[in-house]
């Protein structure tokens, strides 16, 4: 079985990048390990060398990410096909979904790829751009499979009524459709006021990587990233954008230091910037109780969920948010938001703790129990790594179940 993989974002060694899409990437990987052939295709708009490329602003932007047509990210191969991308706009004869689908079918017709309808098989994911791979997909013979993980359901379909038509013939007309939640399966089936059959495919987590460690090891991450060994420490890893809830953890934070200082938020995260976290933190007296460590690579991640006392994510939506999992699986209480995929793993007050998204003051409660409250903290963590290791799997095991659906689709 040959997968053709196009995940909307993918890791990248360059800042604000290194981890967007790695949860894709380790979907992948499990994918691999269940026996599959997995190559990932991104393709990414035409720009013309420099000097030239400092004449349009989209140009310099894509000269300056300068991605290669071809890279090896953690032994997988991954391709950028160009999508015709020519300025003015007058001289662009095709839509943008034509030039993109033109991207992919070039893609194989120029790398001399023979594609067969029983073993190869194109899985998208976000919902946009499975509109553009799913049509490449038919053209070219080929089955696709279409993976749903958020904002693609519960944001893009509601913007527009072109972006509505798209995502309901998109979901129609796949062969296969996933979601990372049952809340997205749901949700989509409702929008377009059908009942499809779709199969949830949770992304998983490597439980012997983001796993407790000892408090040695603890104290030698707090020392290398300064952070404080006398505090109880809230983590929170998102980018910093207004729909991950930021603003609402400060506020809630405002008000827990009123009651107590012993604390420090440290906050982790890439990707696009809605806000300055510093600033945001400074408005409300929080600078002596607040880290920013940025970006962290995701090799290393695990290691700042080690030092940590309570994880908190405050998301106005999310599919379901994997470092929730991956806080989960080290062992930490979660404090998280009761929306979509959040409530199909948490169960509040057992393996941890839910609160409406918009009530910062709901949440800095929850937060002051939590600070105050080691024995709670320890066996919401303790319940939280159960549920992690004995029910929710690996990304092998998850992929395992995805495998047999692909195999099952081809064989038809």
């Amino acid at each position: 079985m040959r997968v053709w993989a196009f995940p909307s974002i993918y890791p990248i060694d360059k800042p604000g990048l290194k981890w967007s899409g790695i949860f894709a990437h380790r979907q992948y990987k499990g994918l691999i390990e269940n026996g599959a052939d997995a190559t990932v295709i991104v393709p990414l708009p035409w720009y013309p060398a420099y000097p030239l490329s400092l004449l349009h602003p989209e140009w310099k932007r894509y000269q300056k990410l300068g991605f290669p047509h071809k890279r090896m990210y953690d032994g997988i191969t991954v391709y950028h096909p160009r999508i015709s991308n020519f300025r003015p706009n007058r001289f662009v004869k095709k839509s943008y979904t034509e030039r993109y689908v033109d991207s992919i079918v070039n893609f194989f017709k120029d790398n001399n790829i023979t594609l067969d309808p029983a073993t190869d098989i194109f899985f998208s994911q976000w919902l946009p751009v499975s509109a553009y791979v799913q049509l490449a997909a038919h053209k070219l013979g080929i089955k696709s499979a279409i993976l749903s993980i958020g904002d693609d359901v519960i944001v893009y379909p509601n913007e527009k009524k072109e972006s509505f038509d798209s995502f309901k013939k998109t979901v129609i007309e796949a062969d296969v459709r996933l979601a990372c939640a049952d809340y997205l399966g749901r949700e989509t089936n409702k929008l377009i006021g059908l009942d499809l059959p779709y199969d949830v495919i949770y992304w998983g987590v490597d439980h012997n990587l983001f796993k407790p460690v000892p408090p040695a090891d603890i104290a030698i991450t707090k020392k290398e990233y300064h952070i404080p060994g006398d505090k109880i420490i809230v983590l929170t890893v998102a980018s910093p954008i207004k729909r991950k809830g930021w603003l609402d953890l400060f506020d809630a934070l405002k008000e827990v230091k009123k009651v107590t200082g012993n604390f420090m938020q440290v906050a982790i995260g890439g990707g696009p910037i809605d806000f300055d976290l510093n600033e945001e933190a400074k408005k409300r007296g929080l600078s002596d109780n607040f880290l920013n460590l940025h970006e962290i690579a995701p090799e290393l991640l695990n290691r700042l969920y080690n030092a940590a006392d309570i994880f908190c994510l405050p998301s106005h939506w999310e599919g379901l948010a994997n470092v929730v999992i991956e806080a989960m699986s080290s062992g930490l209480p979660v404090i998280t938001t009761n929306v979509c995929g959040h409530p199909e793993i948490i169960n509040s007050g057992v393996n941890g703790i839910l609160v409406p998204p918009h009530q910062p003051d709901i949440l800095a409660r929850e937060i002051l129990e939590l600070i105050n409250g080691r024995e709670k903290r320890i066996s919401l963590g303790e319940n939280a790594r159960n549920f992690i290791v004995n029910k929710w799997g690996s990304f092998s095991d998850n992929a395992a179940k995805l495998y047999k659906i692909f195999e099952k689709v081809l064989s038809e």
